[in-house]
This record gives C-alpha cells, sequence and structure tokens, in this order.
C-alpha cells in the first residue's frame, strides 16, 4: 500500500551516536509507512525493489550528503523510467549541504513528525524541484575534483570530520597560500584536460578544479553555483583556472554566489560536460570521494520533486 518508506543509514555519523534515533522514526511513522536500516548498496536495491512494488508516495532518507546520492542512485537505477516518489532528507550526517541548499531544517525526528503528520492529514507538502547531477553512473547533486577533492582528502585524513574541523582547515589552507605554504601546494595542484561542454571545447586546457552542481551551496555557506535553477535538466558548471590565490581574493563573491571574472573561473550553464585528462580522475559527488578513468562525463539526470516541509 502507499505510504512513506524510510531508508536508514546506520552508518552515518548521528545514527552512530544515536542509534535509538532510527526506532524512534519507526515509531513516529506509525502504520503510514515503514523505516529499515540497511547495510549496504545491495540492502538498498533490495528496499527499492520493495518500495516501488507497494508504490510508496515519500521516500525519506535518514542520513547525509554521502547518503543521499548512494540511496538515490540505487532507487534511480531500480525505478528506471517509472516517477520516483517524492524525496524527504532528513538530515541525518555531518554533511548536510544539499539539504541545507533545499532550506530543509530541523532535526530528524522534528522532520518526520511533520511529514508524518501532513501525510496523514492530507495537509499539501512544500516541495521544490531540482535536477540531479549524473557523474560516472553515480547521481548526486555537487561533483568537484581538483582542489575539491583535496581539500576533502586533508578534510577527511583528520579522522574527525564535522563542520568545525572543515573551518578549521580552510583558514589554515588560506594562510598557506598567503606564505605559498605545503598545504596550498597541495590543495592547488594544477592538471591539465580538454573539456567539451554541450559540444563545444572550451579554450582553457590548464585547472586547479572544476566543479558543476544542480544545487547553490557547496558547504560552509559558499554559493558558487548561483545559476543552477537557470533552467530545468541542467547543471551550472565551473573550471577554476586560477592561481592559489587568485582563488583566495576571489573566495568573498563565491561566498556570496556572484559572478568572478572569467580570468579567474570559467562557467557555463550546460546539459552535458566531457572531459579528458591526462591522469585517472580522482573527483568528490556529494561529499564521497571516487576515481574513474581519464575521461568523464556529466549530465543532468532524473529531476526530483524534494519535499521541504
Amino acid at each position: 500500500m502507499p505510504g512513506i518508506g524510510i531508508i536508514n543509514n546506520p552508518h552515518s555519523r548521528k545514527n552512530k551516536m544515536n542509534p535509538q534515533q532510527m526506532d524512534c522514526l519507526g515509531y513516529i511513522l506509525g502504520t503510514k509507512g515503514e523505516a529499515v536500516a540497511t547495510r549496504d548498496v545491495d540492502d538498498i536495491h533490495e528496499m527499492a525493489q520493495l518500495y516501488m512494488e507497494r508504490e510508496i508516495d515519500i521516500l525519506g532518507i535518514n542520513g547525509g550528503d554521502g547518503s543521499n546520492h548512494v540511496t538515490l542512485t540505487a532507487f534511480i537505477e531500480e525505478y528506471g523510467d517509472r516517477p520516483l516518489p517524492k524525496i524527504a532528507f532528513l538530515r541525518g550526517g555531518t554533511m548536510n549541504i544539499v539539504s541545507s541548499s533545499c532550506r530543509i531544517k530541523g532535526t530528524q525526528a522534528g522532520l518526520l513528525m511533520n511529514l508524518t503528520r501532513k501525510y496523514r492529514e492530507g495537509v499539501p507538502f512544500e516541495t521544490i524541484h531540482r535536477d540531479t547531477l549524473k557523474v560516472d553512473g553515480r547521481y548526486g547533486f555537487i561533483f568537484g575534483n581538483g582542489l575539491i577533492h583535496n581539500f576533502l582528502d586533508v578534510y577527511y585524513g583528520t579522522g574527525n570530520p564535522n563542520p568545525w574541523t572543515a573551518f578549521k582547515l580552510l583558514v589554515r589552507g588560506t594562510a598557506s597560500v598567503i606564505v605559498g605554504g605545503k598545504m596550498a601546494r597541495k590543495i592547488f595542484k594544477r592538471f591539465r584536460a580538454r573539456v567539451f561542454v554541450d559540444g563545444k571545447e572550451w579554450e582553457q586546457d590548464s585547472y586547479t578544479a572544476m566543479a558543476g552542481a544542480t544545487i547553490h551551496q557547496i558547504g560552509l555557506g559558499f554559493t558558487p553555483f548561483f545559476r543552477c535553477e537557470e533552467r530545468p535538466h541542467s547543471f551550472h558548471f565551473l573550471g577554476v583556472v586560477t592561481s592559489p590565490l587568485g582563488f583566495a581574493l576571489a573566495m568573498p563573491k563565491i561566498w556570496f554566489g556572484r559572478k568572478v571574472s572569467s580570468k579567474k573561473i570559467v562557467e557555463q550553464v550546460a546539459e552535458e560536460v566531457v572531459f579528458e585528462s591526462e591522469e585517472p580522475l580522482k573527483y568528490t559527488l556529494d561529499g564521497d570521494i571516487h576515481q574513474t578513468g581519464k575521461r568523464m562525463t556529466l549530465t543532468a539526470g532524473p529531476r526530483l520533486e524534494i519535499v521541504v516541509r
């Protein structure tokens, strides 16, 4: 029967710290749905098949950004051409950039209580529509390589990933840029690539990062993807070509979501981006780190209806 289906990620930081929270969500749902803790990707695929058969109305994901993109990938693969249910992000992770960018606020229990009450009483939800971003067979919202991957690599290497750690690393990295330190050289290592945006090749061939997203934020309040909603079935793509110092000087504009000089950051709204590098590509998708070959394709994925409140 239709209802609300919840996928709990027991490995997310919040759920590890408070495993009883997942049981609490089940109690809140009551007879209006089901909440399941999945151990691995195979479990998620099985639940996607089950929820599809039951024709659930809302898919709730209790995890962070990484849990979101892994769960959505499995559901998109299983649903195929069938419409996906409404999506509810329950903010159960350390990184909740996607939900924050969608203006979703609150605790896991609070969000689900509101969701269940409205569903039970037939009250309309406030929703928004966002495209997903398909990268190397995975679906998410925020792609980045170069300095973005390198920064996250250092961030996870601290063994204590949280917003305060990220902020301290940002400060350290900025200071390292000013003095030309080792950390800046590692994070801002340049790479060569040919980039084709909607079939047309960019003139630049040397970058410190490339990034694309269908949401505004990239974390710590920075909103570089200010054109992500310009048209449906597309994403905002950026190529960072400036020096470490040039990037540091552009950070205020990136924070406020304003256009940066094309001498520093090349940008375009795109439906497809293909790039070829001289070496295997390491990248992040919604905070998870991946590696692929020397060629990569980014396209707009299925458009989702996301419950805000």
